[in-house]
């Protein structure tokens, strides 16, 4: 058994192949790598690629405080976009980004 010693690492363990819920669907995470995150078209939805960097940003500002569970998405979305180095359409995903958050929050 590997212990994960970095975010991504952590990241990685939570998400690789596994299952997160959000409010109205789940979401299979069917890749995911240093560069990118590939989620599989689940009931309602398409396949998703957000880039890594941009959820680790969303942990940052969770665990930073910036953004709790209990707010909205696009809430959330608003908040992280104003410190983010990425340009403000990568984090149009803001469903499935609140997802890795909450998954994030309950696995610790």
């Amino acid at each position: 058994m590997s212990i994960p010693t970095t975010r991504f690492a952590r990241l990685c363990a939570l998400l690789d192949g596994g299952v997160i819920p959000s409010r109205n669907t789940t979401y299979h995470c069917c890749h995911i790598d240093e560069y990118s995150i590939v989620f599989s078209g689940s009931e309602g939805t398409r396949k998703v690629m957000i880039p890594t960097d941009v959820a680790l940003e969303w942990i940052s500002a969770y665990e930073f405080g910036l953004i709790t569970i209990e707010m909205k998405g696009r809430d959330m979305r608003d908040i992280v976009t104003k410190h983010s180095e990425w340009a403000p359409f990568q984090h149009g995903f803001e469903t499935h980004l609140r997802a890795i958050i909450s998954a994030w929050a309950t696995s610790a």
